[in-house]
């Protein structure tokens, strides 16, 4: 079984979907702390990360992060969270997201931080192995297992190239068939 912390925690339903699954399989429950974030709360949770960094003497949100050029731009921004979420929106706008909790296909489970379903070592590599087991992307963090699906992160394909790809395969499959017929 699975559950949330509180009420401002938002999913989506193929986070719902694969999350019943996920729970399904496990044999103890788990509490999810996180969903969906806007580009503010996102900013705010980076925030809190690169302060943790800077109090610990190491790494930066490059560390955290796949696309290393955005972390850096929203790390410039910091301590600024209007900031760091302005540059956030801009680039979720053009498609490009920092996270996938700002799509909506992203949330967490809690590791630890005490009661309800603090996990220890054990479940957390049983939570690992069984999520991997049905596509869901794991991400172990300092204080939770960050999750997310694929789908989740498919971007609308640029229609102009798109169309171009199919236009080409007409041309070939018409000289295919002209070559054939002489």
């Amino acid at each position: 079984m699975w559950s949330v912390k509180n009420s401002g925690v938002m999913l989506s339903e193929n986070s719902i979907k694969y999350l019943d699954e996920l729970s399904s399989l496990l044999p103890f429950d788990i509490t999810i702390t996180d969903g969906f974030r806007t580009a503010r709360e996102q900013a705010y949770q980076m925030g809190e990360t690169r302060q943790e960094q800077i109090f610990s003497g190491s790494g930066n949100l490059r560390d955290e992060y796949q696309d290393d050029e955005l972390a850096d731009l929203i790390q410039a921004e910091w301590p600024d969270i209007e900031k760091m979420a302005l540059v956030i929106e801009q680039y979720a706008d053009q498609g490009r997201y920092i996270s996938s909790h700002l799509i909506n296909d992203a949330w967490d489970v809690r590791t630890i931080g005490g009661p309800p379903n603090q996990l220890d070592e054990s479940q957390i590599v049983i939570l690992i192995e069984t999520a991997e087991s049905i596509g869901i992307n794991t991400y172990r963090e300092r204080d939770h297992v960050h999750m997310s699906v694929d789908t989740a992160w498919v971007v609308v394909e640029d229609k102009k190239e798109k169309k171009s790809s199919l236009l080409w395969l007409v041309a070939i499959g018409i000289g295919v068939a002209l070559w054939t017929t002489s």
